[in-house]
């Protein structure tokens, strides 16, 4: 282990001013729609505020992928169209995608790739929430998708460095990739991930996922459905080879999370037979 790296890195999380910032308005948003006497106006209000996201949020709910066909043209009109969950989604794509679209070295994705692999992963994951009867959650599913990777933004950096090392202890041990950067580098990206959640004020569930996407077997049991969702759409990504970077070809599918989803092999070959489609709808997103 590396200790130098291990001190830089837990100096950037003590310091949140070095973590990614992220607008207000996302965990305004997910905390509103926990609320359920939380009114329409309120919530358009709230997103309106900011003139350059708003004009995104509009541009998103007239995508292919979250549009009900009629033409929306103010963030009211969203709400009532598409509900307020699906908006929620749509502030999170709108406001994490500077953060997300970057190139990110260290894990050998060219800019794009990363944001890319994130909305995949959002999309698959809500369709495995609605197939498994979890409509309640799909959306909570989709925004655990995008941000799933949030860590590696942060690690990169340090990954570059050791990038040699790391891989040869998963090659040589045959261990995923994530618990040879903890072995190295004192964190994984998933930790990172979780940090940097804790400093947007995101709710408890997400920061499970982010935590544990690698990893659905240690996750606390009553977060277990939705980091199951989350691990296995991100699998099927990665088996798709969308985002797969350099940490991808040594990740393992969890038996936990196929067992706490029920999920059967024709499931999961329709869930990848699928992802053509499901991009091409998604293309305005990218």
């Amino acid at each position: 282990m590396h200790e130098h790296i291990q001190k830089r890195i837990d100096s950037i999380i003590k310091d949140l001013e070095h973590l990614p910032s992220i607008p207000n308005v996302a965990s305004n948003v997910l905390t509103m729609v926990n609320d359920p006497d939380i009114s329409i106006k309120v919530v358009a209000n709230e997103i309106s505020q900011d003139q350059a996201i708003t004009a995104n949020i509009l541009k998103l709910c007239n995508s292919a992928y979250f549009s009900k066909g009629k033409e929306i043209s103010s963030v009211d009109r969203a709400i009532v169209t598409l509900g307020i969950k699906e908006v929620k989604d749509i502030v999170i794509l709108a406001t994490t995608k500077d953060i997300l679209n970057k190139a990110i070295l260290g894990y050998d994705l060219s800019r794009g790739e990363l944001w890319k692999h994130g909305v995949a992963v959002a999309i698959i994951s809500k369709k495995i929430a609605l197939m498994k009867n979890m409509k309640a959650v799909a959306d909570i599913a989709f925004t655990g998708g995008i941000i799933h990777d949030g860590g590696k933004t942060v690690l990169a950096l340090f990954v570059q460095s050791t990038f040699k090392e790391i891989l040869d202890l998963a090659q040589s041990r045959k261990i995923p990739f994530t618990m040879a950067e903890k072995e190295i580098m004192g964190y994984d990206h998933q930790e990172i991930g979780e940090k940097i959640l804790e400093k947007w004020k995101f709710p408890e569930i997400l920061r499970a996922i982010v935590r544990y996407h690698h990893e659905p077997d240690k996750c606390p049991k009553e977060h277990q459905p939705l980091v199951s969702v989350v691990h296995i759409a991100n699998s099927i990504c990665l088996m798709a080879g969308i985002g797969i970077g350099s940490d991808g070809l040594y990740h393992e599918l969890s038996d936990t999370a196929i067992k706490v989803l029920k999920l059967t092999n024709s499931e999961l070959e329709q869930l990848y037979g699928d992802i053509p489609q499901d991009l091409e709808k998604a293309k305005e997103m990218l």
